[in-house]
This record gives C-alpha cells, sequence and structure tokens, in this order.
C-alpha cells in the first residue's frame, strides 16, 4: 500500500510538471504573437518574447530554439485549436458543408485579430523550402477530411477531385487574407457574411 502511495504522489508531481509545461509555453506563445502583431515579427527580439513572458532566456529556448520555431508553434497552435473545434463543437453537425463553413470562419476570425502576422506566417507555409510549410499541408489535410465526407454526402460530386476543392477552399482563405481591404476592422458578424456569400458563389453554387 505505502508503495502505492508513493507511485501515486509521483505520479501527480509528473502531471502537475506537465501541465505547468503546457501552461508556460501557451504563455509564451500568447506573448509571441502579441508582439510579432505589434512591434512586428523583425522587429522582435527573443528577449522582448522572455520579458514579456515572464520567463529566463534558458527556459524559453528549452521550448523554442528560434523565432522561426515561434512562428511554428503559433500556427501549430491554431491547428490544435481547429482540430478540437471539429471534434467538440461540430460534433453533432452532420452537415459537411456547415463544417467547411464554420472551419473556414474560424480560420479568417483568427486570422483578423492578427492579421500582419497571419499574412506572414501564411506568406512562409506557402514555400515548400519553409519549416512552415508542414502547418499549410496539416491546413489542406483538415479540409480534406470535410471535402471527402461532403462528397459522400453527394453535396459535392464525387467524380471530382477533391484535392481541387480544397485548393478552391484555400484559394477563398488567401482572398480573404490578403484582398479584402481592412479586414482586420470588420466586424465578426460581416466577416462571416461575406465568406458567405463567396462560398455560396465559388463552392457551392448558389447563384442568382
Amino acid at each position: 500500500m505505502q508503495r502505492r502511495k508513493g507511485e501515486w504522489s509521483t505520479m501527480v508531481r509528473h502531471s502537475r510538471r506537465e501541465l505547468n509545461k503546457r501552461k508556460c509555453r501557451a504563455r509564451i506563445l500568447k506573448s509571441s504573437r502579441k508582439l510579432f502583431s505589434t512591434k512586428g515579427y523583425e522587429n522582435t527580439t527573443i528577449e522582448d518574447v522572455a520579458q514579456r513572458s515572464e520567463v529566463s532566456k534558458a527556459t524559453l529556448y528549452n521550448y523554442f530554439p528560434n523565432k522561426e520555431s515561434l512562428l511554428i508553434g503559433i500556427a501549430e497552435e491554431e491547428l490544435d485549436q481547429i482540430r478540437h473545434f471539429i471534434a467538440h463543437d461540430l460534433k453533432n453537425e452532420a452537415d459537411a458543408a456547415e463544417k467547411i463553413r464554420r472551419v473556414l470562419e474560424v480560420f479568417i476570425l483568427d486570422s483578423i485579430q492578427y492579421i500582419n502576422l497571419s499574412r506572414k506566417i501564411t506568406y512562409l507555409n506557402s514555400c515548400e523550402t519553409s519549416p512552415l510549410y508542414a502547418t499549410r499541408m496539416d491546413m489542406m489535410a483538415i479540409f480534406l477530411e470535410l471535402v471527402l465526407e461532403a462528397q459522400k454526402q453527394e453535396i459535392f460530386r464525387s467524380d471530382l477531385n477533391p484535392d481541387d476543392i480544397v485548393d478552391i477552399i484555400m484559394s477563398v482563405y488567401l482572398m480573404a487574407q490578403f484582398e479584402w481591404n481592412d479586414i482586420d476592422r470588420y466586424t465578426p458578424e460581416f466577416c462571416c457574411q461575406k465568406l458567405n456569400r463567396i462560398l455560396d458563389i465559388v463552392l457551392f453554387n448558389k447563384i442568382c
């Protein structure tokens, strides 16, 4: 019994350490996102991030060895949030088309909060030689799964190449980021309305 208590105590300490690590990592990413958005990526130093995160440089380097890894961490965190959104918030949503709309809304609304940073990440992850390219592939994989589901529901024709449909979705995302004037001033409601009008035209063929 005594050994079991000791094992339980060790497990609790381990769980607390892991929780503290996750909280520290999240705090660093939050600080990085804010600084990159306000000061600019190039003008932000590792020292700035460490100071705002209230950690030492050594601690920060344990999580992120350089500024580029912070960008990767920010992009990966957003993808994790999207996966959680699909698994939990959309778990009772049967309509694959609605899922595509909702997921794209979340991606774009998140971009509005940090539009210059989002544009930089999007620009970098479009290059195959960039370490951020994997996050673009992960984003496309999320939409591919939803597109395949939509084809099973006969929302999209089954003879269409699903990768081509994903390309259309990604094009709408890029258009929102780089072509919508003053997107950072849009209200969430206006942004969603504009997005869904465009999706109706280019993806769901609802043209009067």
